[in-house]
């Protein structure tokens, strides 16, 4: 909270802009589990741990498989997977990969308004996790990332004109500990060093490079395990802030993110999960300039988990649903779990 109070009071704190930053993409949430709680899921997640917190990796007894997908607004679709092992006695690793993009780009047309070819956009991210057990409270963990996108940014003709970027060398860097029985925190760095380097050309002449540094976020996270009416209740919490240029140079806005959510296992085979996810704390809020309260927005999640084991041990379906942070339309995303 601390952070937060420091960008309420910072002069140098104006509106921010971060949903246009550059890697904008890979802040929307992976996962139904994580999407259904807001998209607070790097404390403890219990599936994806490669992509949110690979540190946890090393504590996991299991293998375990996840393969999913989801829908939004205008056309746009994620697919991912991720598998995650142990190795005894002390580590932990995983492999994660996610397609984001828009295959269907269409009634495209020029200035004259004459007809273009379908369009779409891809971009495909990788990650490779390493965790180590240090002590029994205490893990750590990083992931390796490789990114790749593909953009339209112009027509010949009728003809669509992409320019493609791949980077290699992106990091996140992660801490768990185990407080309590009930209560585990989680530090992590993100998108350190995720660069990618486009060119655009223009006619047969010329090409324009462009160097595109994603922000990178520092992000305290909390889980809280306990019971509700004698069931198991779970309370998370992320707190994401962005302070520094992709180049570590002091962000001229900078920002604290919340995201909340919470699961409650009333009944044994179902899971049911709600969540508040971009709560935005920046220097509007005091500012007294109203812009604060004109742009305010959040996402409001919901889901369910489903033990599927009688018909398969260790298999679990997810489901979730969200409404659009621009209330533009619904989103929604499922997944599968297989632990073995």
């Amino acid at each position: 909270m601390l952070l937060i109070g420091m960008l309420l009071f910072s002069g140098n704190a104006p509106a921010s802009v971060i949903g246009g930053e550059s890697g904008a993409y890979l802040r929307y949430p992976v996962g139904a589990s994580a999407f259904a709680m807001g998209g607070a899921w790097s404390a403890d997640p219990s599936t994806l741990a490669p992509w949110w917190n690979p540190a946890i990796l090393a504590r996991e007894k299991q293998r375990l498989l996840t393969l999913g997908g989801g829908i939004r607004p205008m056309g746009q679709s994620d697919g991912f997977a991720s598998f995650s092992f142990r190795v005894p006695p002390r580590v932990g690793m995983g492999l994660f990969l996610l397609y984001r993009g828009d295959p269907f780009l269409n009634d495209l047309y020029d200035e004259n308004e004459n007809p273009i070819e379908r369009a779409a956009y891809t971009t495909i991210t990788g990650k490779i996790a390493l965790s180590y057990y240090i002590t029994r409270k205490l893990s750590a963990g990083c992931n390796l990332s490789i990114h790749y996108a593909k953009l339209p940014y112009g027509f010949s003709g009728d003809h669509v004109v992409y320019t493609k970027a791949t980077s290699i060398g992106s990091f996140d860097f992660a801490l768990s500990y185990l407080f309590s029985e009930k209560i585990t925190l989680a530090l992590l760095l993100r998108d350190v060093g995720n660069k990618m380097d486009w060119t655009f050309t223009y006619g047969d002449s010329y090409g324009v490079p462009n160097d595109d540094r994603a922000l990178p976020s520092l992000i305290l996270a909390g889980s809280y395990r306990t019971q509700l009416l004698g069931k198991p209740f779970l309370w998370n919490c992320d707190m994401r802030s962005y302070f520094m240029t992709g180049d570590w140079k002091r962000l001229e806005r900078p920002q604290v993110v919340l995201f909340n959510g919470w699961e409650w296992r009333y009944w044994k085979e179902f899971a049911v999960r709600l969540g508040l996810g971009d709560l935005l704390f920046n220097g509007d809020i005091t500012s007294g300039n109203g812009n604060y309260r004109k742009n305010f927005s959040l996402r409001i999640t919901g889901g369910l988990g489903i033990d599927m084991s009688r018909w398969r041990p260790g298999l679990q379906m997810n489901y979730a649903i969200s409404t659009d942070k621009v209330w533009a339309g619904i989103d929604q995303q499922i997944d599968l779990t297989y632990t073995f």
